[in-house]
C-alpha cells in the first residue's frame, strides 16, 4: 500500500491538511516558491502550494487544503489533490 504523507491540523476553526507531494512542473526553479492558489477538490480547496527545486526543475512538493466538512480518509485527500495538481501543473 502507498503511503500517504498527510497531516490534519486544527487551526482557528478550520480543518487543514498539509500533504507532502512530488508533483511535476514544466518550468525551471533555483528557489522555493510559494503560490496562494483557489483550487477546488471534492474535499475542500487547496489554498497554498509549494515549488521546490530538484536539479534545476520545480516541483509541487507540499500544498495546504482547507477541507469543507468531514474528514475524509488520508487516501481519499492525497489522490484528490495529486490528481487535481497533476492535471493544473505548477501555474494553476
Amino acid at each position: 500500500m502507498r503511503h500517504h504523507k498527510i497531516s490534519f491540523i486544527d487551526a482557528q476553526g478550520k480543518k487543514l491538511v498539509f500533504l507532502d507531494l512530488s508533483v511535476p512542473c514544466n518550468r525551471d526553479a533555483i528557489d522555493l516558491e510559494y503560490l496562494n492558489v483557489e483550487l477546488k477538490t471534492e474535499h475542500g480547496t487547496i489554498k497554498r502550494i509549494i515549488l521546490c527545486p530538484v536539479n534545476g526543475k520545480a516541483f509541487i512538493c507540499n500544498a495546504v487544503v482547507e477541507l469543507d466538512s468531514g474528514i475524509p480518509s488520508p487516501e481519499e485527500i492525497y489522490m484528490s489533490v495529486d490528481s487535481l495538481l497533476r492535471r493544473v501543473g505548477c501555474t494553476p
